[in-house]
C-alpha cells in the first residue's frame, strides 16, 4: 500500500452505513479484561459444582452447573455464540485521523494500490474484471493469532501492509473507542490545540454488516501526519529487528 494523507471536502467524520459499536481498544485493555472473564468463568464453575453436591440431590446437568459468561466485547466468541453479531467480525480497517485547532477532522490518511475489481462496481460499462489503482483504508482479514481483538486486527494488517507508516500502530494500544468526543468545554482543550497533548479519546467504531468489518477510527496528533518513516518490514518492527540482530551477534560472539 502507498498511504497518504488527504484533507477531507467536509468537515467532521462523515455518518456510517452501519451500526456504532464499542469496542474495547487497546492490547493492554484488552489482557486485563480477559484475565477478569477468566476468574469469573472459574469462580462461576466452583459454585456449580458445589451446589450439584449439595444435600443428597443429583448433580446438576453440566449446562446447568456452568453459568454463562458472554464473550469479551470484540473477543469474537471465542468458540462461544457471539452476543453481538460484530463480536463474529471478519475483518478490522483503521482510519488513522488528525483534528484542527478548532477541533474538526483535518487530515485523514488513505491509500492506494491497485487491485483487480468489476467493471460495473466502478461505473464502467465493459464487462469482467478490471486492474484499477484503488483508494481505500488500510484493511486486513480476521486472523486465528488476533485472538477476536478487533484492534489487534487492525494494528497487526496496518503494520504488514504500511510497515508502519508514521508509526502510527502505537496510538492503537491507547485508543479507546468506546467513549464519547470531548465536550465543548473539555478542560483538555487547549492542550488538545497545542499539538502537545493526545488524549487517546474522540475515535470511534462502525460495524460495516454487509463485510462483516469492524471500521476503527483513530485520532492521532496533528504532528503525527508529518512523518512518513516506516518503522517495520515484514510486519516486524525495526527495533524488534535491532534487538533480535544484537541478541544474535552477542551469541555468536559469546560461543567464539
Amino acid at each position: 500500500l502507498k498511504p497518504l494523507w488527504l484533507a477531507p471536502r467536509t468537515r467532521g467524520v462523515a455518518g456510517s452505513a452501519g451500526a456504532m459499536a464499542p469496542v474495547e481498544g487497546g492490547k493492554k485493555r484488552q489482557k486485563a479484561k480477559a484475565k477478569a472473564e477468566a476468574e469469573a468463568k472459574k469462580d462461576g464453575k466452583a459454585e456449580g459444582k458445589a451446589e450439584g453436591k449439595g444435600e443428597g440431590k443429583p448433580a446438576a446437568s453440566k449446562a446447568e452447573a456452568e453459568p454463562k459468561v458472554a464473550p469479551a466485547e470484540g473477543s469474537g466468541g471465542g468458540g462461544e455464540k457471539a452476543k453481538r453479531s460484530e463480536d463474529a467480525y471478519s475483518a478490522s480497517a483503521v482510519v488513522f485521523f488528525t483534528r484542527d485547532d478548532a477541533g474538526a477532522v483535518s487530515k485523514v490518511l488513505m491509500a492506494t494500490e491497485a487491485r483487480k475489481v468489476q467493471a460495473s462496481h466502478i461505473g464502467l460499462e465493459q464487462k469482467g474484471k478490471v486492474i484499477r489503482r484503488m483508494l481505500l483504508f488500510p484493511m486486513g482479514r480476521r486472523e486465528k493469532k488476533d485472538k477476536g481483538d478487533t484492534v489487534e486486527t487492525a494494528k497487526r494488517e496496518y503494520i504488514e501492509e504500511t510497515g508502519d507508516f508514521g508509526g502510527l500502530s502505537q496510538y492503537l494500544d491507547f485508543a479507546d473507542f468506546s467513549a464519547e468526543p470531548p465536550p465543548a468545554d473539555d478542560p483538555l482543550a487547549e492542550l488538545r490545540k497545542s499539538g502537545k497533548f493526545w488524549t487517546g479519546t474522540g475515535n470511534m467504531a462502525v460495524y460495516f454488516a454487509p463485510a462483516g468489518m469492524i471500521n476503527l477510527f483513530c485520532e492521532v496528533p496533528a504532528k503525527a501526519s508529518e512523518s512518513s518513516d516506516r518503522k517495520a518490514t515484514g510486519g516486524v518492527s525495526l527495533e524488534a529487528q535491532k534487538a533480535a540482530a544484537e541478541k544474535a551477534a552477542a551469541e555468536a560472539a559469546e560461543a567464539a
